[in-house]
């Protein structure tokens, strides 16, 4: 009898011991995926962040092209920004040092 429940002692840890060790390897054979994955879900938040400042670039792009076709204190602001003048005007531009 004290054999008998030696033998299924046994038994019972190596089962415990197997079902461990294919827990284990499971886990280890998922863990490049699961670095993979959260590498990947960065890379996709940055690239949506990049996407989210590019569309705000390209509305201000937009409204800069309206104004430049309907707002003419605009387009002067811009033009006198690049040292831009109306024919026969003289300007005179100070360094700063």
């Amino acid at each position: 009898m004290s054999g008998s429940s030696l033998r299924e002692k046994a038994v019972n840890y190596l089962t415990i011991f197997l079902l461990l060790a294919i827990v284990a390897g499971g886990m280890a054979l998922m863990y490049p995926d699961f670095k993979r994955s959260n590498a990947l879900s960065r890379d996709n938040e940055e690239l949506a962040n990049d996407i989210d400042r590019r569309k705000q670039e390209i509305e201000k792009l937009k409204e800069n092209q309206r104004r430049f076709r309907n707002d003419s204190d605009f387009v002067e602001m811009i033009a006198r920004q690049n040292h831009r003048v109306f024919p026969g005007e003289l300007i005179f531009i100070f360094d700063k040092n």
